[in-house]
């Protein structure tokens, strides 16, 4: 995850986050991402905390701020935090 590739960085994320598993080591690698410069890795970022329920996604979408007009992939990240919510909140 600390490749010089954002595109490395933002597929090491999603690697993560579909893995079964869910060592906070992982977590915390995704979590120092949440401050990449590059949009995309930040958004794989938050997407894989919330499939690890890491409460943080819900403040690092929140300043991400809505998905961009007509973007579906970040459309599915972002409601991957809804997702967390749900569970968090036991509806």
């Amino acid at each position: 995850m600390a490749d010089p590739d954002a595109v490395v960085r933002k597929a090491a994320c999603h690697t993560v986050a579909g893995g079964r598993d869910h060592d906070p080591v992982f977590a915390e690698a995704m979590a120092a991402l949440l401050d990449d410069t590059d949009r995309m890795v930040r958004l794989s970022a938050v997407y894989g905390l919330a499939l690890h329920d890491d409460e943080r996604c819900v403040e690092a979408a929140r300043l991400l701020g809505p998905a961009q007009r007509g973007s579906e992939e970040e459309e599915g990240y972002l409601d991957a935090v809804w997702r967390y919510e749900w569970r968090r909140d036991g509806r």
